[in-house]
């Protein structure tokens, strides 16, 4: 395996932005066309949504964001637990905007990116890819 390398942190910070901008692009856009375009259910049309994020996150974290890190099954493995941990707290943002306060679905999807996107970095570059 080749010597880590090192990306100075805000280039760090800056590639998580643009990973995390392409991923919620994917994410609001599959989310509206499956709410507005196929009448799909809010709650479970996120959860579809978020799981196309993640494979936009992966890449981009694994390849762009964090290239030095340690990579095999125990990565995996914490990066599952990381987006686990994610979609648990966008799903039940998501619940309480739209169910709990009556809000609209585009309401809690903002809400879930202001928290969400924080914890996940720190998640991701002290425990799932640290080197």
């Amino acid at each position: 395996q080749p010597p880590a390398r090192m990306t100075p942190p805000l280039t760090e910070i800056l590639r998580f932005g643009v990973v995390g901008v392409c991923a919620t692009l994917t994410h609001l856009g599959l989310l509206r066309l499956g709410v507005e375009g196929a009448g799909l259910p809010p709650v479970a049309m996120n959860g579809i949504a978020f799981g196309a994020a993640v494979a936009v996150t992966w890449a981009g974290q694994t390849l762009w964001v964090f290239p030095g890190a340690r990579r095999g099954r125990a990565q995996a493995m914490r990066f599952a637990v990381s987006v686990a941990a994610g979609l648990l707290g966008n799903l039940g943002i998501m619940a309480l905007a739209v169910h709990g306060f009556g809000l609209p679905y585009l309401w809690g999807f903002a809400a879930g990116l202001i928290v969400v996107p924080g914890a996940t970095y720190l998640l991701n570059k002290y425990w799932v890819f640290a080197p």
